[in-house]
């Protein structure tokens, strides 16, 4: 009982640290963007309470109402992300922009693409993940009540994946299970500093080009590590993983010269 419930609080925090971290940059996208306010405010509220929802339901053992909770933060997030693009690509008829102020457009519109497409990379890759639990068993018990548990999870019993077996197929769900739960860390321990790196880097009027190239490398390069990541391809995942990391130096490089 006492490991369900340290389980149960780590997958709070998890699940916090795999949604709030990408609203915040896409939020903040929007606001550079000069995205419309009121749809930017409602949608920021909104994910706002229904992030905090979350966390309580989730801590009580409340289904469907945990996953209502996510689906309402999801679609504020992807509000978020349309407003943040139609507020960049809109007119301003008859707006005089001065050099440093197109350089700086150039850089944010190339960041809200490259923050978008990673977004949604991530949201399918948790997807399949949760898609993966399901057959492992490795969900919450009370998520035992829902179709998927039902359909995908094939009616498995759902304990977090405590409960000790033999059983051939569990262990190659769960295997595949850990599989996914690696990429969604892995994209979680890059892709935010990568996101502050490049926000800074538009912050200070960066090299629009070379901030242009890191952050449309870097983008190619998380999603293929995904792809590869998920087939169990080597050298390809380090060589993907190394590519983003050098993007993301060439980046920082480029913001620090901008201030020098």
């Amino acid at each position: 009982m006492a490991r369900e419930e340290e389980y149960r609080w780590r997958r709070v925090i998890a699940n916090d640290l795999e949604s709030i971290p990408f609203a915040l940059f896409i939020f903040g996208g929007g606001i550079l963007a000069d995205s419309n306010p009121v749809v930017h405010t409602s949608a920021m509220i909104i994910y706002t309470v229904a992030r905090c929802l979350h966390s309580y339901v989730y801590v009580h053992a409340m289904q469907p109402h945990r996953a209502i909770c996510w689906a309402v933060g999801v679609l504020a997030t992807l509000v978020g992300v349309g407003n943040a693009a139609v507020g960049h690509i809109r007119n301003r008829p008859g707006e005089i922009k001065s050099p440093a102020s197109t350089m700086v457009e150039s850089n944010v519109k190339v960041y809200i693409a490259c923050t978008s497409v990673l977004y949604l990379k991530f949201l399918l890759a948790t997807g399949v993940q949760g898609g993966k639990k399901f057959r492992s068993g490795g969900r919450p018990p009370e998520d035992a009540g829902l179709s998927l548990a039902k359909t995908i999870g094939q009616g498995r019993k759902q304990t977090y994946g405590l409960d000790k077996t033999d059983d051939e197929k569990t262990l190659k769900a769960r295997e595949a299970e850990h599989r996914w739960t690696r990429i969604v860390s892995n994209d979680l321990e890059s892709i935010p500093f990568a996101l502050f790196v490049f926000g800074g880097g538009i912050l200070v009027g960066s090299n629009p080009t070379v901030h242009a190239g890191a952050m449309t490398v870097y983008t190619v390069a998380r999603c293929l590590h995904t792809y590869v990541y998920a087939h169990a391809m080597q050298p390809h995942r380090a060589i993907c993983w190394g590519v983003g990391v050098v993007a993301t130096l060439v980046g920082l490089g480029n913001a620090v010269a901008a201030i020098l």
